[in-house]
């Protein structure tokens, strides 16, 4: 049989096995099987992510979660814990089953291995392969849950679930959140969340003079305005701008007084205290944050009082 064969009857059975799937759902304004239908925007998404994919990426894409209605989430324990238990052993579940089928299909102990290591997520911080299977989960529950979460969790559990979502994707999966078709409220929700989060980390990267830290919040291209139009743009260029000027300053604190969050723009109201000779010299500002994909793209800083404390 031809590789060619092989694949497309391993699809097949695949789709066969989720065929059975008892909850239905509507996508795209298709109706059908929750697990096919959830399987084919996963293959989607991870063809659009990783064009070099390989078959045991389709493979596991299309199967990764192979017949998973048939253990339900009201089998584990409620919470987290619960929650994590049961879908650890979901993922040796669907490895378990995927390989005995991809077996039955004709392909060989190594191919099968490694759709099982990608189901299984194994190595997910140095393998592309599943981290581009994980962005395609992420962006598809963006898709496919975003409205249920938005609607039915407290707005602190809500933001935690959805900035744990966003910080699980690559940058390249992130950067797709924007051709997600999102009901638009709940992309506000999300572009909050996003927004809020990214600023709390640079804010506390700057505090703690880890710049590490703030880089790894800055989109390449971004652009800094500062009080008297000066600019810097550039993720390198501004990050080495903060860490020259903060280490000039001696006794420098950083305090939060207020946050406010209109979808991906950030406002916060600061203040920067260093020590002025025998006393300490106090700048009130307000920073506004323009964010993109969980990434600060724009910070424009704008002076309010200055005085010795």
């Amino acid at each position: 049989m031809a590789d060619s064969d092989r694949f497309t009857r391993a699809i097949a059975a695949i789709d066969a096995g989720n065929a059975d799937d008892p909850n239905h759902v509507t996508i795209r304004g298709r109706t059908g099987p929750k697990e096919i239908l959830h399987a084919e925007l996963v293959t989607e998404w991870v063809t659009r992510l990783h064009p070099d994919r390989s078959e045991a990426l389709l493979l596991a894409a299309r199967g990764h979660h192979y017949r998973r209605w048939t253990v339900p989430r009201a089998s584990a324990p409620a919470g987290r814990a619960g929650y994590l238990r049961w879908r650890k052993s979901l993922q040796e579940q669907h490895a378990r089953e995927l390989g005995e089928l991809l077996g039955g299909a004709g392909y060989d102990a190594p191919t099968v291995e490694r759709v099982q290591a990608i189901v299984r997520k194994t190595d997910l911080a140095n393998d592309p392969e599943v981290q581009a299977l994980e962005d395609a989960l992420c962006l598809v529950f963006l898709e496919t849950q975003l409205a249920d979460v938005a609607t039915r969790l407290e707005p602190d559990t809500r933001a935690r679930v959805l900035v744990r979502t966003a910080q699980k994707m690559s940058a390249a999966g992130r950067a797709a959140i924007a051709d997600v078709p999102i009901d638009p409220d709940a992309g506000r929700i999300l572009a909050a969340a996003l927004a809020a989060d990214v600023v709390d980390r640079y804010l506390a990267g700057l505090a703690a003079h880890d710049w590490d830290a703030v880089s790894a919040t800055l989109a390449p291209d971004v652009e800094r305005i500062g009080p008297y139009r000066d600019a810097y743009r550039g993720r390198e260029p501004y990050s080495r701008f903060l860490a020259d000027t903060i280490a000039a300053l001696s006794g420098y604190q950083l305090d939060v007084d207020r946050v406010l969050v209109a979808g991906p723009q950030v406002t916060v109201e600061l203040r920067e205290t260093v020590d002025d000779g025998d006393a300490r010299l106090e700048t009130c500002e307000a920073v506004v944050f323009d964010t993109d994909a969980g990434l600060i793209t724009r910070v424009s800083v704008y002076l309010q009082t200055s005085e010795r404390k």
